[in-house]
């Protein structure tokens, strides 16, 4: 029994180890804020300004402001300092580059890049001010950061005021540091490689590597300010965490991100009308995020992502994410052409096809993302055992495309094959389902797997960066052996009628009108302006250091020229793609039909359906290339106040809604009155 002595020892002792904890716990933790210290007020808000200007800074009574202009914390910034007076804003473009001067260097742990001879800019980025601020109490706490960024554009940075900006703010360690930066090979990087697990010529972007860049999880995010600036004006800005996005391109010095909204941060949700097509199944527009990615444009061929979505988003069975052109600063200095797109993640599947997060299955490269991990297993299993049954048979056949959509595995393969896809299958495969109730009204909801289409950079003639016609001969059979659930499930059904029938129709359906040439055409003039000032800019910074340029506007020039090549090219690859790509798949699908030419007319007011599309008229009539002997669906839609009359141009008699078979070269006519 403890007697009051030892009881008062133990107490004393006790309260001892408890006020040793107390000071610990003060020295680990130096910066306090107080929520009744209010931040200082900027006398300018964040955005573009036409001359240099006196920012002025104010705080309460009782409180001194602290700031930096290099994106460090000003509570703990060696470089932080205490406001008197004002400070100058000015272009600071001329100024030597801090964040982009860092290079690869395989002896250093702040490399940020492994394996790509990366060579920093030989000249000095275009630069924002950043402005980061708090104020402080004579009791030593303080406020809240609060941090602006500032364009004067009596130069060059006018030329971003009518562009989609992004701008990341974050302390230079949480980039740059050996230790905790997720942009550097790092320490770990320079321990492993003198370790007995070092691998020579391993890839620079296995974990293996150790380095920081490749390093995934939440112990990988780093707090940042993301700021939208949408044609000069503020839209957004939040604190959010940023991790490195990517497989390989997690080596390049030009790295994606991935962007969180969490409530540790301050919100819960990114709000923002950035991505303009973006609506729901009922048409709804989406504007609210959890997560979203930053996406390097690094090389020309990336713009090949952007370019696809452009072209398929009328797809709606084919699960897409919506992705809008920035440029994006780091800390203030340019950082390149970049693309702000949606994430994989459940949210995603929640907003765009109103399922409830907590039923999302997704996977990706056959690991699951969202939902139980024994789904995936599920899902090969299921392949595996109707692999070995008669898909010929309807009940089979039936079981099978209650378990898949069939549409959206077709619409999948069609678009992947005609655009030459060489990074798939086996990489870029996504797959997701509804695990929950079916919901009344949404046919998305049924539980079916549908299939995802993402990172289309290495297609439509484009080859592992190499750009031209040489990959314009996509052959399913190249990547069969890969064992891709997509994959596994059409080598099956391509065994029944039914579905080669309708794959067969969709692939031309693409060929004809999603792909053709005269509507693809408009989307590269786009592409050959608009871009065609951002990109050479964006190759610049990531390429022109390690190039003989004597001269920024002698690379620009370079770039430019270069880009347009690739843009003739692209245009070339679709002007030539329909006839190689049908004569692709009929000798792949062994079809006994030839491909024949259907001529459409319309007369009177109304619309023609043919398969999954309803085709778009030019000087009145349309033309499109089909399959002999493969039955096509045709319907005849009338205008307002006008009604079906009839069908012209064909041997038999057929309704208003119906299937035709051709056998040569056709013409018909909607006739509406």
């Amino acid at each position: 029994m403890v007697n009051r002595y030892e009881f008062l020892l133990i107490l004393i002792l006790t309260f001892f180890a408890f006020s040793i904890s107390l000071i610990q716990e003060e020295e680990e933790s130096p910066i306090e804020e107080q929520a009744n210290v209010n931040p200082p007020r900027f006398s300018r808000v964040s955005g573009f300004y036409p001359v240099d200007f006196k920012l002025k800074l104010i705080s309460e009574e009782g409180t001194k402001i602290y700031y930096t202009l290099d994106s460090s914390d000003p509570r703990t910034s060696e470089s932080s300092k205490e406001f008197k007076d004002y400070i100058l804003i000015y272009d600071r473009s001329s100024e030597p580059n801090v964040y982009s001067a860092y290079e690869e260097d395989e002896e250093s742990p702040v490399s940020v890049s492994k394996s790509q001879r990366y060579k920093a800019p030989l000249y000095p980025v275009d630069k924002a001010m950043i402005v980061r601020a708090v104020a402080k109490n004579d009791e030593g706490q303080f406020s809240e950061i609060i941090t602006k960024i500032y364009f004067v554009t009596n130069y060059d940075l006018i030329k971003y005021q009518d562009l989609n900006l992004v701008s990341l703010v974050t302390e230079p360690d949480n980039l740059f540091s050996p230790e905790i930066g997720i942009y550097v090979t790092g320490n770990s990087y320079q321990e492993w490689k003198k370790s007995e697990n070092y691998t020579a010529n391993i890839r620079a972007w296995d974990p293996q590597t150790q380095c920081n860049f490749v390093k995934k999880g939440k112990e990988w995010e780093r707090e940042a300010v993301m700021t939208f600036i949408e044609k000069g004006e503020i839209t957004l800005q939040q604190n959010v965490g940023i991790r490195v996005k990517g497989a390989a391109t997690r080596s390049y010095a030009s790295k994606s991100f991935n962007v969180y909204a969490r409530e540790q941060y301050g919100k819960s949700k990114i709000k923002t009308d950035l991505l303009k097509r973006n609506y729901d199944i009922n048409g709804k527009k989406i504007n609210s995020y959890e997560t979203l990615a930053i996406r390097s444009v690094y090389d020309d061929s990336r713009i090949r992502d952007i370019l696809g979505r452009d072209i398929y988003y009328v797809r709606q069975d084919l699960t897409s994410s919506e992705m809008e052109p920035v440029v994006l600063f780091v800390n203030g200095e340019y950082w390149g052409f970049y693309l702000v797109q949606e994430n994989f993640k459940k949210d995603f599947i929640h907003e765009h096809y109103l399922i409830p997060k907590k039923d999302v299955a997704l996977a990706k490269i056959k690991e699951m993302e969202e939902g139980p991990e024994d789904e995936i297993t599920k899902l090969f299993d299921f392949c595996e055992e109707y692999a070995q049954k008669d898909v010929t048979n309807d009940k089979i056949y039936k079981e099978i495309t209650n378990y898949i959509d069939e549409d959206s595995l077709i619409e999948l393969y069609a678009s992947e094959i005609y655009i030459g896809n060489s990074d798939w299958p086996g990489n870029n495969d996504g797959e997701w389902r509804n695990l929950g109730e079916k919901i009344e009204g949404n046919k998305y909801s049924d539980g079916k797997w549908r299939f995802i289409i993402f990172d289309i950079d290495y297609s439509m003639g484009g080859s592992w960066g190499r750009n031209g016609n040489n990959n314009i001969f996509m052959n399913v059979q190249r990547r069969a052996s890969r064992t891709t659930v997509a994959q596994l499930f059409l080598n099956l059904l391509m065994n029944n009628t039914n579905f080669r029938n309708k794959f067969v129709n969709i692939f031309c359906d693409y060929a004809n009108q999603v792909f053709n040439i005269s509507r693809v055409g408009k989307i590269l003039e786009k592409y050959r302006d608009f871009f065609g000032e951002l990109v050479p800019y964006s190759q610049l910074r990531w390429q022109g250091g390690r190039n003989n340029i004597r001269s920024v506007l002698e690379g620009i020039a370079n770039y430019k020229t270069n880009y347009l090549k690739r843009i003739d090219a692209l245009y070339n690859f679709y002007e030539s793609r329909p006839i190689v790509a049908l004569q692709n798949m009929k000798d792949f699908m062994e079809l006994k039909g030839d491909i024949v030419d259907l001529t459409v007319k319309i007369e009177g007011i109304g619309k023609v359906q043919i398969n999954s599309i309803i085709i778009e008229l030019t000087n009145g009539g349309w033309a499109g290339k089909y399959i002999s002997r493969i039955p096509i669906s045709i319907k005849a839609i009338p205008g307002e106040r006008y009604s079906f009359k009839e069908w012209k141009g064909l041997n038999s008699q057929i309704s208003q809604s119906d299937e035709i078979i051709l056998f040569g070269n056709e013409t018909i006519i909607a006739c509406f009155e």
